[in-house]
């Protein structure tokens, strides 16, 4: 029994109803703290009491066996007296189902005769439904023939405890196949239940499979929400297509529209495929009956459903409804518009989702306070498992490319951001495969503070097997299982991961206990012994049911929630609890979760190492909210919802957000356009296309009026544009000089730099063709240099000005390493089209009085054939006054080449850089540790890809070469797994290029076995050329000073998409170092998907070089597509610095500072000579106090295609101070002032006897 607690204003334990702001009641004096445990913990069983606003507590019943040697031990069926079996009966005439998703019901928790003992309802398929009422902990008995009406002939599906009738006790609402769905109201202890469907007006008839309550339009009580699948058709398909044609268009026949649609195979192609069936809503009417609200709530899209989850996405205090859809059937994201209707919003919000997502679940994973979301699939955590599921792609392939948004054939998690976008993290997490998995759910089973991930898997059989192939006219006649029933069952071990925290997920199944092998579907979880852990049911096929007992140690308490209104458990509330160590955590209140099941409506909380709650806050679902603080842990609270607290809360202040996105505003309209060139027509088994790179951008002052203009790179057969500053804070569009842009636009612009190539003081414009829409050497790969007539109109430079080299270029940077006065180019070579990953040229441009000369052998022969080249940055990387130049490859290390004599060395090895190949992206120079020299920062393809975590002992290889006898070379992906080198791509995308292949290998298991040695000849491999990749993560290589590196990954949630844009400057004045990088990647091939999981990522670095990412706040700053150039600039003239953000295929973004207040940073600027007018490559930092600040350094080309403003935004130093600074040429000079009065200060050369 509980001990009524109403705590009160002098107590230890307090409860605050923050409607009135005031405390209720008083029932201890204040106690000091071991006494009060003590006390509380030996209260004296008492009445329950009702009365509103009441805490409840009661100490835990039971304790675990600490010496048990799993988290978990699984009673028999002949220990619990739970016999109860999913037979697997192919001789049942509805045995069709056993291939679609009613295989087995579902399972429901809850204490359905309130004797504090939680009780097991499983739903029937196809045997009838059972009821076991728990007597003692783990010893149930079966009283479905006393409590449960008999439906003999149903196949039932998923089930829920609800309180429906609002009468305090629990009652069960069954769906069913084909038909009524069953309503069981609870007529109170050891009467029999009345099934009552038809009097509520839910007795539905249609493919349901799993039913949810929530109270979505916050009326008090509860609505219901109906997931429904598919209708099977009973003897296959008909001998002829079902489809008839229509005024020239296809469509399904009237007699078939219940089992099949149109699916669209390409521009057009239909076929007839089995239908999903709409979802239905049904709205509570307040008197006992329900009206169905579907359509015009904007629910009820045909899917094949397996599991819908309420939550509130988005904290604005409405539902919003998941539903997850197998096959091609889009997920939906339904969001709650608070006036009865909703939007389904996934396109906006999720980057892509699951091809087949099974169960799904809601928790905070990261203990951020937000509620995360992870959807399952069925993607295989063996290489052998993959290989045999990769059949051929066949008119899949087409729909991978062209669905909205994409689907990807494994789990996904989404991780929520104040962005109003999620993350996805699977890869990343550890999560994205966990074999055929039905059910997730997310609790922290060892009660560490941490939400852990449990999954039911394996299925009848294995229909994906691509060794097994159905084809439409196998099923002539015949449904899946008739094709089927001859196959062995598809069993596998169910699979638990520990939350080890940082976006890491361990699989400990086997040490927990939880490794069952078997066809496992259903699972819900629940205190059953009262002892505050949460133990484990799971329903198997053709097996007993299994019970899970949880032996966790670790601290725990468990909340159950009494709602006064129409929603007595509190269905749809929030919970957060802080603790010392543990953190805060939060829950939300709802039993429906994972596949077709409902656990015990409470809510559990892992402590860890402490013992007493700090703060604990209950958000009921119609905003009210109660406060509780100095809580005993180790106990079960029950809360009851106080009266009256259903005012509103007022509306917390919020700070304006750092940025707003605001291109159109300024002006400022532009997309890069892509023509959609196929790569692969040239190399079908490129990993990734390189037609898709594009997204560069540069700002300089292209008409002398002194404001800094726009250079926006365009794609093959788009032109570049020029957007010039009006002076006015907006933009407005170039038209004088377009026409020699467009006579370029079969160019792919990739670089753009503006520099004074004449020494004539107007800034040329130097523009890299990159791409492969063409052949290799083809004209238009040349680049393009236009010289400016000083008043912005360009012209094409003189043919021979421009050494005449037709190479795929990428990066363009700029600097004067030979320190005669004018700026020097180094170009860098991408890829060779169609012949990748083949070396490209390189190239290092010294100006010549106007006339620009490849000196690269002269000067750096190293550096002509030095990769595929991504990214370059010139700096003094050791202090000697001379530039260096750091280039940044694909499939390589970073490469670095010091300056001795005006000649570049190669020194990658000796500076610590040679051991870690990437796919490197972009590269930036910043002191971030400000110790006076330059860090370098790298971006990197991430660690939330299908390639995992690669390192120096299992790489991930790149072989290219001729691998049969027609001598074309190939690419073949490689990748180790428990020590062997396997291939990345499957049997049947092989073969149908090296058709040998399959003729070697006549089954998808031959292929599955063989490493690739065994596939491809030793010689030929040998021969091939070989690259490797064994670091991809993104991060910070920190300067010893000499010019050495030490390397330092940035966090885990920095790496969740690859990066390519990356600035670092103090945006907002306070002193520290801000970081900003673009991220995502569109153009892999497509069975990988996009690697979309980013939004860009926004921190700043600590005094321990440790870069610290804002994702706890809106900051305004989101990067959706696919993120390339990322430049700083003053877009609006305000003095404070935006940023800019160029997307491959898509528009650019402008993100303005909304910063306020008295911390706006100071602007420098550098006038320098003639030929460099903006001191590039000059290095300053401010003196104050005798104290030397960061070292800075001034840029014409960094981060990816990328030209930034040469000024430096520094915090406003306070009176007295000098900027220190060392010019191009060696010369150095100080500049002293009395007080930062002006936003920007000019800074000339000492050589032009101006004033500082």
């Amino acid at each position: 029994m509980f001990s009524n607690v109403v705590m009160g204003q002098e107590s230890e334990l307090n409860f605050m109803s923050v409607r009135w702001n005031i405390r209720i009641g008083k029932c201890f004096h204040q106690l000091n703290a071991l006494v009060y445990l003590c006390a509380l913990s030996s209260l004296p069983a008492q009445t329950t009491s009702s009365s509103p606003g009441h805490l409840q507590s009661q100490p835990l019943t039971r304790h675990s066996q600490a010496s048990h040697p799993t988290l978990f031990e699984k009673h028999s069926a002949e220990a619990t007296s739970v016999h109860f079996v999913h037979p697997f009966n192919t001789d049942h005439p509805k045995s069709y189902l056993y291939y679609e998703s009613y295989t087995t019901g579902g399972i429901a928790i809850g204490d359905i005769n309130q004797d504090q003992k939680p009780d097991l309802f499983f739903a029937g398929a196809p045997v009838s439904n059972a009821l076991f009422e728990q007597v003692d902990p783990f010893n149930f008995t079966n009283t479905t023939a006393t409590r449960l009406p008999p439906h003999p002939n149903q196949w039932a599906t998923g089930s829920t405890m609800v309180d429906i009738d609002q009468d305090g006790d629990l009652d069960i609402y069954v769906c069913n196949y084909d038909s009524p769905n069953l309503l069981f109201i609870n007529e109170g202890p050891d009467q029999p239940m009345s099934e009552q469907a038809a009097s509520f007006k839910i007795n539905i008839v249609d493919a349901c499979l799993m039913p949810s309550f929530a109270d979505y339009d916050h009326d008090g009580d509860l609505d219901l929400f109906l997931l429904t699948n598919r209708y099977v058709k009973p003897g296959g398909r008909p001998p002829r297509p079902p489809i008839g044609i229509q005024n020239g268009k296809p469509f399904i026949l009237p007699a078939y529209e219940k089992f099949y649609y149109l699916r669209q195979t390409g521009p057009s192609s239909y076929t007839a495929e089995a239908t999903g069936r709409p979802d239905r809503l049904f709205r509570n009417n307040g008197d006992g009956t329900y009206s169905e609200v579907s359509s015009e709530s904007g629910i009820g899209a045909p899917g094949h459903g397996l599991s819908a989850t309420w939550w509130d996405f988005n904290s604005d205090g409405w539902v919003d409804l998941y539903v997850a859809n197998d096959y091609t059937d889009p997920d939906h994201l339904y969001r709650n518009n608070g006036d009865g209707t909703f939007t389904d919003v996934i396109a906006e919000v999720m980057p892509y989702t699951s091809w087949s997502s099974m169960g799904a679940n809601c928790g905070d994973l990261n203990n951020d306070g937000r509620m995360d979301f992870m959807v399952a699939d069925m993607a295989a955590t063996t290489h052998f498992k993959r290989q045999i599921a990769m059949g051929e792609m066949g008119d899949r392939l087409w729909f991978l490319e062209n669905a909205w948004p994409r689907q990807v054939s494994r789990n996904t998690l989404f991780i929520n951001t104040p962005a109003g976008r999620f993350l996805e993290t699977s890869f990343l997490a550890g999560l994205a495969a966990t074999d055929w998995t039905w059910a997730i759910q997310l609790a922290d089973y060892d009660n560490d503070g941490r939400l852990d991930v449990f999954t039911t898997n394996g299925t009848s059989r294995m229909f994906t097997d691509a060794d097994h192939p159905i084809t439409l006219a196998m099923m002539i006649g015949k449904t899946e299982e008739d094709l089927w029933k001859e196959e062995p069952f598809f069993k596998e071990p169910n699979l638990a991961f520990k939350n080890l925290g940082d976006m890491r997920f361990e699989e400990i199944g086997a040490q927990w206990g939880l490794n069952h092998v078997g066809m496992s579907y259903a699972a819900a979880h629940g205190d059953l012994d009262g002892d505050g852990d949460l133990d484990l049911v799971t329903a198997d096929l053709d097996e007993p049911i299994a019970i899970y007992e949880n032996h966790s140690t670790g601290h725990r308490v468990i909340i159950q929630l009494k709602g006064t209104s129409g929603n007595t458990h509190g269905v749809g509330a929030m919970i957060e609890l802080s603790a010392a160590q543990s953190g805060t955590q939060v829950r939300w209140v709802h039993p429906v979760r994972g596949y077709m099941s409902s656990n015990e409506p409470i809510t559990h909380f892992g402590l860890g190492d402490d013992t007493t709650i700090d703060r604990l806050v209950v958000t009921w679902p119609n905003g009210a909210r109660q406060v509780f603080t100095h809580l005993p842990g180790n106990r079960r609270y029950v809360i009851t919802e106080a009266e009256g607290t259903d005012e509103a809360l007022p509306s917390p202040n919020q700070e304006l957000p750092l940025w707003a996105e605001r291109s159109d505003d300024l002006g400022l309209v532009f997309k890069h356009e892509e023509a959609g060139f196929d790569d692969r027509q040239r190399q079908p088994l490129l990993p990734a296309m390189h037609s898709r790179l594009g997204g560069g951008m540069a700002w300089g002052d292209a008409n002398g009026d002194g404001l800094e203009d726009l250079y926006l790179a365009g794609a093959a057969g788009q032109a570049g544009a020029l957007f010039l500053q009006t002076g006015q804070g907006s933009f407005t569009k170039d038209t004088s000089n377009q026409v020699v842009f467009n006579s370029h636009r079969r160019h792919e612009d990739m670089a753009a730099l503006w520099l004074d190539s004449e020494g004539d003081g107007d800034l040329d414009l130097l523009v890299t063709s990159g791409g492969v829409e063409c052949n290799p050497n083809d004209p238009i790969l040349h680049d393009r240099l236009y010289l400016n007539n000083g008043q912005g109109r360009l012209t094409v430079a003189p043919k021979g000005m421009l050494p005449p080299l037709a190479a795929s270029s990428s990066c363009a940077v700029a600097t004067d390493f030979d320190q005669d006065g004018d700026l020097d180019v180094f170009i860098g070579g991408r890829v060779i089209p169609g012949r990748y990953p083949e070396t490209p040229s390189s190239r290092l441009l010294r100006n010549d009085q106007g006339q620009w000369v490849d000196v690269t052998e002269e000067v750096a022969p190293g550096l002509r054939k030095v990769g595929m080249v991504t990214s370059a940055l010139w700096s003094d990387l050791n202090g000697d006054g001379l530039i260096d130049l750091m280039v940044a490859l694909e499939y390589g290390a970073i490469q670095l080449f010091k300056q001795e004599g005006q000649r570049l060395v190669h020194q990658t090895k000796v500076s610590g850089l040679s051991g870690h190949h990437g796919w490197w992206n972009a590269l930036q120079g910043a002191d971030v540790d400000q110790d006076g020299d330059i860090d370098i920062l790298a971006m990197n393809a991430g660690l939330n890809t299908k390639y995992g975590e690669p390192t120096t002992t299992s790489p991930i290889s790149l072989f290219y070469g001729a691998m049969d006898a027609t001598r074309r070379p190939r690419l073949i992906e490689a990748y180790w797994e428990a020590g062997t080198l396997f291939p990345i791509r499957g049997r049947a995308t092989v073969g149908s290029i090296m058709p040998w292949v399959d003729q070697k290998f006549p089954t998808y298991r031959d292929y599955a076995r063989a490493s690739l040695q065994d596939i491809y000849p030793q010689e030929m491999l040998n021969q091939a050329q070989r690259l490797e990749a064994n670091q991809l993560a993104s991060g910070l290589w920190i300067n010893r000073g000499d010019g050495t590196f030490d390397w330092k990954a940035f966090p885990r949630m920095a790496q969740t998409s690859p990066g390519y844009g990356v600035m670092v400057s103090d945006v907002d004045g306070n002193g520290r170092m801000d970081f900003y990088a673009s991220q995502n990647q569109y153009s892999r091939e497509p069975a990988t998907g996009l690697w979309r999981g980013g939004i860009g990522c926004m921190g700043h670095f600590d005094d321990n070089s440790q870069l610290n990412l804002h994702t706890s706040q809106k900051t305004g700053w989101m990067v959706p597509g696919d993120g390339k150039g990322l430049t700083l600039c003053d877009a609006n003239l305000d003095g404070w610095p935006d940023l800019a953000v160029a997307q491959n295929n898509d528009r650019l973004l402008l993100f303005e500072n909304q910063a306020e207040g008295d911390h706006q940073p100071l602007c420098i600027a550098l006038k320098g000579t003639q030929g460099n007018p903006h001191g590039v490559g000059a290095q300053l930092s401010i003196l104050q106090k005798g104290r030397k600040g960061a070292l800075h350094e001034i840029y014409a080309g960094s981060g990816y295609l990328s030209q930034s403003t040469p000024r430096i935004y520094v915090q406003r130093p306070e009176n007295g101070f000098a900027v220190e600074v060392r010019w191009p040429d060696g010369s150095r000079s100080e500049h002293a002032f009395s007080k930062a009065t002006e936003n920007l200060i000019t800074l000339a050369h000492p050589g032009l006897n101006l004033q500082p």
